[in-house]
């Protein structure tokens, strides 16, 4: 595993929460009266809404004598959408492949029978499913689950895979092992994103609208995935060498462009190498990945920022915000590692104060 990964897995370790009480909150935070899409008994009008949201798909009802009723929820963001999809009816969803997009569906409750490529498994609250657009796919729905289900565009997840892999296109079909586990670190980590995400989605003051925020998270959504869920493509760092030079090329960008909203995968193209090299060469040149960098240099604009006559009339939070920095609670944690006192602290003995 790149030194990526075990940082993800690092972040995972330190996650807590249950898996039961995440899949919770996915529900009672963000679905609603208003992003649902049906409550109906009519199957072949839950097949066309259903399928207008991700694929037509063949849909057979084991008893057609009961009287089942589908629901559904859908909210979008970007290249991610989050739905809620559940059938009182026993069924057999049949999409074949997926082809534009990935999925991950996490039961809330029951279960489902999945069969993916050569993979066959159940699918539990604590055991989800990962399918890759281009394995054929079959779902035994149990009557009475609810799922929560992830969509992300193919092209998206793509793109950022090449970036990784120093590519400017995958030269094979990214292809995940299908079953999930949730309650291993790396599942424990991705459902605190999509924990996250759902917050987000929810919250009439949602950080992760601003693309500075939203383009790191959903680096961080990605990458949670490609090193942390097995697949077909190698994501191991070369055993090689970086030019020191391509260390300080992104050094320097950051310093001038630090308001700028960055990813490890934009700073690995304006390094002109793949984001896995450019991730190792900071670990070793520097002992801290690009993104560590960018954080601390931030710190610095806000420690200067706060030390400085001129914008004394700025909130604490009007200055962590302008410089990215939009949960408070971990800025002000990170500010007083860095620093070794609060921002309040560093703004009441301030100049002039």
């Amino acid at each position: 595993m790149t030194v990526l990964g075990s940082t993800i897995l690092e972040q995972a370790n330190r996650t807590d929460r249950s898996v039961s009480a995440l899949i919770t909150q996915l529900e009672t935070t963000l679905f609603n009266e208003d992003n649902r899409l049906f409550c109906s008994s009519d199957m072949d009008e839950v097949q066309q809404t259903v399928g207008d949201i991700f694929k037509p798909h063949r849909l057979k009802i084991r008893d057609r004598r009961e009287q089942g009723i589908a629901s559904m929820h859908h909210v979008r963001q970007g290249a991610l959408s989050l739905n809620r999809l559940q059938y009182q009816h026993e069924v057999v969803i049949d999409p074949d492949r997926l082809n534009d997009f990935f999925l991950v569906h996490i039961p809330m409750n029951g279960s489902s029978t999945i069969r993916c490529g050569n993979h066959r498994f159940l699918s539990t609250p604590h055991n989800a499913s990962l399918v890759s657009p281009t394995l054929p796919l079959e779902i035994e729905w149990e009557a009475g689950s609810a799922d929560i289900i992830l969509r992300i565009e193919r092209a998206r997840l793509d793109t950022h895979c090449a970036q990784h892999l120093g590519m400017q296109q995958l030269e094979k079909p990214l292809e995940f092992h299908p079953d999930l586990a949730l309650e291993t670190p790396a599942g424990q980590y991705f459902l605190k994103l999509v924990s996250m995400l759902a917050d987000n989605m929810q919250s009439p003051y949602p950080q992760l609208r601003e693309p500075i925020v939203f383009e790191q998270f959903e680096s961080t959504l990605f990458n949670a995935l490609l090193y942390g869920q097995p697949h077909n493509l190698c994501m191991k760092a070369p055993v090689t060498n970086i030019a020191p030079f391509y260390i300080k090329r992104v050094e320097d960008y950051i310093q001038h462009h630090t308001a700028d909203s960055m990813t490890i995968e934009s700073l690995a193209a304006i390094a002109g190498v793949s984001a896995r090299t450019l991730f190792a060469g900071f670990q070793r040149y520097r002992g801290l990945s690009p993104m560590d960098y960018l954080r601390q240099v931030r710190l610095d604009r806000v420690r200067e920022m706060l030390l400085s006559e001129h914008s004394a009339h700025l909130s604490v939070t009007e200055i962590a915000m302008h410089w990215g920095f939009n949960h408070m609670g971990r800025f002000a944690i990170d500010y007083k590692k860095r620093f070794g006192e609060s921002p309040s602290a560093s703004r009441r003995f301030g100049p002039g104060h």
